[in-house]
């Protein structure tokens, strides 16, 4: 319930109308929650930003800017025991997941990494998750 006081009164009023309308379940929903279940780790979205910026990276690189973040050195002084437990984890887990889903192309045997052009709902996710994530620095 919400309290909302007139500008000309002390009363109290309340309403139980939501402020959305719930959607309706169907195949977008389930494509939104899909999206929202791949982006919830920060992981699988640290190699959405990167390769929406350059388009092809090595799982290398990436393991090595994502142990840079996480550890908060310049990628530089990442050695290899910072790198190795995130390239596993993205060798069996993350880019698997993404690669799945056919938002990035994921070659295991090279180790390349490719960009896949996103759907609009990807996009404005990705995007608003971006946005929020850059805001708390």
């Amino acid at each position: 319930m919400v309290d909302y006081r007139s500008e000309n009164s002390d009363e109290r009023s309340t309403t139980d109308e939501p402020r959305f309308d719930p959607p309706s379940i169907g195949d977008h929903r389930s494509s939104i929650d899909e999206l929202l279940s791949l982006l919830s780790h920060q992981r699988r979205r640290d190699v959405l930003y990167h390769l929406s910026r350059n388009e092809v990276a090595d799982v290398e690189s990436l393991a090595t800017m994502i142990a840079a973040r996480e550890t908060d050195l310049p990628s530089e002084q990442i050695d290899d025991d910072d790198r190795e437990p995130v390239l596993i984890d993205l060798y069996h887990n993350h880019l698997p997941k993404l690669a799945d889903r056919r938002l990035v192309e994921y070659d295991s045997r090279s180790g390349a990494v490719r960009w896949m052009p996103p759907t609009d709902d990807l996009e404005r996710i990705l995007e608003s998750c971006h946005a929020l994530e850059t805001d708390a620095e």
